[in-house]
């Protein structure tokens, strides 16, 4: 009888979309790391609006005029259009002009690449007024609308680079992008893959470690995104779409940090930002009727976790994949 061979892994570590990116690839050529490269990039080229000549900063530009896009961003316009229908606009993609009007207009890896903003955009665009044609890979957005892809482009560019590798004949594959992470067929060992959950307060330790099989998992919370805004007060990249103001983090409720098992990255993405504005007592119940899992963390450092929660979670000393929110 011929011994069992372990998988062989193949990671790769670089930055990209403001972030830290990690991949590992299970019994894949080593050429994949270089597809994995290529995805992501191509992606923050269609989707950052930090570079001018990307697919979002067109729409943004456009002044209610039709806009040709790749294909790539018809797939990440309909995730918006779906994640604030589902979370009846607690995800909502379109708060970037009061973002920049906070201070939040250059990256946090390039302070030469900053935001351009159209003289009249504003804030809160509806997204059901977007006008999406599939077969055309064509978009209208209403005048002044400023769309911000951040977190779920994040989520879907982990996505679809996992689907990516899996189709190019990797057997597993796990990519992180920042917070957002998406794993895909065979893991390296027996019981799925394990993501370690960083703790909010002190990152250099793990407040949980789960296991997914196939899914995704993205992690939210403001915390090391802090700046100096227009009236000397600390704020960070988190806003209530209501208020268009940081969410409050200064009370003992407030959810400091928001981690979300789902079906895929960018939907676990959408439902953090439910948690962050609505908190865990509103938005637990709907996760619990999806079977999702789900943990909030306090300022005062407890925590609360969804009914699915439990599904995933593992005690175990065994070294997992760091799950760590970031910000382009």
């Amino acid at each position: 009888m011929l011994p069992l061979m372990s998988p062989v892994v193949i990671s790769d570590q670089f930055r990209a979309m403001g972030c830290s990116v990690e991949v590992l690839i299970v019994d894949g050529s080593v050429d994949l790391r270089d597809l994995a490269r290529r995805t992501i990039a191509r992606l923050e080229q269609c989707w950052s609006r930090f570079i001018p000549t990307s697919d979002i900063s067109c729409i943004n530009h456009a002044d209610g005029t039709l806009v040709r896009v790749d294909p790539s961003t018809m797939t990440l316009l309909a995730a918006m259009v779906e994640g604030w229908t589902a979370t009846l606009g607690s995800f909502d993609p379109t708060l970037l002009a009061p973002l920049v009007g906070l201070g939040y207009d250059m990256s946090w890896d390039n302070p030469r690449n900053s935001t351009s903003l159209a003289a009249n955009a504003h804030a809160r665009t509806p997204l059901d007024r977007i006008e999406l044609n599939p077969a055309a890979n064509t978009v209208r957005a209403p005048s002044g609308c400023s769309l911000d892809a951040g977190g779920i482009g994040k989520g879907l560019a982990a996505d679809l680079t996992a689907i990516a590798l899996i189709e190019a004949g990797a057997k597993g594959a796990l990519v992180s992008i920042g917070g957002d992470l998406r794993v895909r067929g065979a893991a390296p060992q027996d019981g799925g893959w394990l993501i370690g959950v960083a703790d909010p307060i002190d990152d250099t330790i793990e407040a949980a470690q789960v296991a997914l099989l196939d899914g995704g998992l993205a992690t939210s919370g403001p915390g090391g995104h802090a700046w100096v805004g227009p009236e000397q007060t600390l704020v960070h990249h988190l806003l209530d779409p209501t208020t268009q103001q940081p969410l409050p983090v200064s009370f003992p409720s407030s959810v400091i940090e928001a981690t979300v098992i789902a079906g895929t990255a960018a939907w676990a993405e959408v439902w953090t930002k439910a948690i962050l504005v609505n908190g865990p007592t509103a938005t637990f119940p709907l996760l619990d009727d999806l079977d999702l899992g789900a943990r909030a963390v306090f300022a005062d450092g407890t925590f609360a976790t969804s009914s699915a929660w439990h599904n995933y979670e593992r005690n175990s000393s065994a070294t997992a994949i760091s799950s760590n929110e970031c910000s382009a």
